[in-house]
């Protein structure tokens, strides 16, 4: 079977301060205005003409949606908007253009903004293996933050400790997918090879130490503010992938990439249905 085509539409980004020059210069019919947050944030304030389509059902949503037109895509601070913009672009939409609003409401509506996590593309390796062992470290460094994450008595630790057991079988796929590459000596076995990896590093490039401070300036008891910070990692993860998969020059190597982002699609549904689950406190 041929392997399925990455959609070519990229996402981009837009401050929300360009949001009424965008809108200015277009007609009303071309473009779709979406607010990603759950019911209760969007009862409590939204962007005027904003349609309401939580990221934890939008992948039932999307098919309400007429297909060829530019989708604009907001949140709290950008979040869980850029998760919803990757997984619109790659939908059978075909949208025009795919925008992710940086800063989301709060920055809409003069609020204090947090700090985004930059993405960064898979470095280019010289091999299959060698883009495969890398991927194996970042699964390692992400395993590490929701260990520490799930350690803590707080309103996240149930969700982090599933998050736990998901790494571990992503980096388990991803040894069995090396193993199968052509390598020159056996590997060692995913135990010892999985423990031996430092796990510094995340998929979206940063250290873990830095995303270990930001979970420490986390209030406790906020469910949303973690989800928020795990929903930014996922979604560097699968942005890493599906974007590594349309770089990759050899179709082997494409193809194992872009079924690496699809599982990590899995992980941005489980995250997405957390904040459906938070209390509307919590918000």
């Amino acid at each position: 079977m041929p392997p399925k085509p990455v959609s070519t539409v990229a996402v981009e980004s837009m401050f929300v301060d360009e949001l009424e020059t965008y809108r200015a210069q277009r007609r009303e019919k071309d473009y779709e205005l979406i607010d990603v947050r759950e019911p209760s944030e969007y009862a409590a304030g939204h962007i005027p003409g904003a349609r309401l389509m939580p990221l934890s059902r939008l992948t039932n949503l999307l098919g309400e949606l007429a297909p060829g037109k530019e989708l604009l895509f907001y949140c709290a601070t950008g979040g869980r908007s850029m998760a919803a913009a990757l997984m619109a672009a790659e939908s059978d939409l075909k949208p025009t253009r795919v925008v992710n609003l940086q800063g989301g409401y709060m920055a809409w509506d003069g609020k204090e903004l947090v700090d985004y996590p930059k993405v960064r593309l898979l470095t280019d390796k010289a091999s299959l293996a060698d883009m495969l062992q890398e991927a194996m470290h970042l699964e390692k460094g992400a395993f590490r933050f929701y260990t520490l994450s799930s350690a803590q008595e707080s309103a996240w630790a149930e969700t982090a400790q599933k998050l736990v057991q998901w790494e571990r079988r992503h980096a388990q796929a991803v040894y069995r997918l090396l193993e199968a590459s052509t390598r020159q000596e056996p590997l060692p076995p995913f135990d010892a090879l999985f423990e031996a990896l430092p796990g510094t590093i995340l998929e979206g490039g940063e250290p873990l130490e830095e995303v270990v401070k930001k979970l420490q300036g986390l209030p406790m008891s906020s469910c949303y503010a973690f989800a928020e910070l795990a929903l930014d990692i996922e979604c560097q993860a699968y942005d890493l992938y599906r974007n590594a998969a349309a770089a990759a020059k050899d179709s082997a190597a494409s193809e194992i990439l872009r079924e690496l982002a699809e599982q990590e699609k899995s992980h941005l549904s489980f995250i997405a249905k957390v904040f459906a689950a938070c209390p509307p406190e919590d918000s």
